[in-house]
């Protein structure tokens, strides 16, 4: 098991460019992967879940009812022949409904997965860091990065993912350095760096046996 950490920009430069550097082709032949937070065309999730179609893998989009209804995944699960599964990241009971019918759909367990969920309230309603609502920052850490551990924490209890899968997350440079305007976001990217080293020990080290 493999616990990788990306910032996004760089993660959309690799979706963006992997093809004009290398003269490969269906390198994730045969893969199973689950793919979090595709929302549009301008979502990074999106991006990585048409590349990893094009190289060869199968796929499941997931993502919150009400982002769902927002957004366009449907139109990238037609053109990715993928299903599309609900699931809050924040519910345990979705999280472990999602991994279940995931395995069931593939016929096995998963490959990778993708974590690309982020949210603050308080950016979206313009709250400034010295007068933060602090209901609205704990739903920033459950969504943008608690959920990051309830997944693996699912996928551990179901043994969900494959010997040598992959978990990738994303983050931004506002985890190690100040950007005012990231708000509370910053700390969430922390505590989801935080998180990957963490489990990324027990994955590596633990009774799955998964690296």
């Amino acid at each position: 098991m493999f616990l990788k950490i990306f910032h996004p920009g760089t993660l959309f430069y690799l979706c963006r460019v992997k093809k004009l550097s290398f003269d490969m082709t269906n390198i994730l032949s045969g893969k199973k992967g689950i793919i979090f937070g595709a929302l549009d065309n301008q979502s990074i999730a999106w991006k990585v879940a048409e590349r990893c179609v094009e190289e060869g893998a199968q796929i499941v989009l997931t993502n919150a009812p009400v982002a769902m209804r927002m957004g366009e995944i449907n139109s990238l699960a037609e053109k990715c022949k993928a299903p599309v599964f609900a699931a809050d990241a924040t519910s345990l009971e979705d999280l472990e409904n999602l991994f279940r019918k995931s395995m069931e759909h593939f016929g096995g367990k998963v490959d990778f997965v993708l974590h690309s969920i982020g949210m603050s309230v308080n950016v979206r309603k313009g709250k400034a860091y010295t007068d933060l609502n602090y209901e609205w920052m704990q739903k920033t850490f459950d969504v943008s990065a608690i959920s990051f551990h309830k997944m693996m924490q699912t996928m551990w209890k179901l043994d969900a993912i494959s010997d040598w899968g992959s978990v990738v997350g994303l983050t931004y440079i506002a985890a190690q350095r100040v950007f005012p305007d990231y708000s509370e976001m910053a700390e969430s990217k922390a505590l989801l760096e935080s998180f990957a080293r963490s489990f990324g020990y027990h994955y590596g080290n633990g009774k799955k046996s998964a690296r």
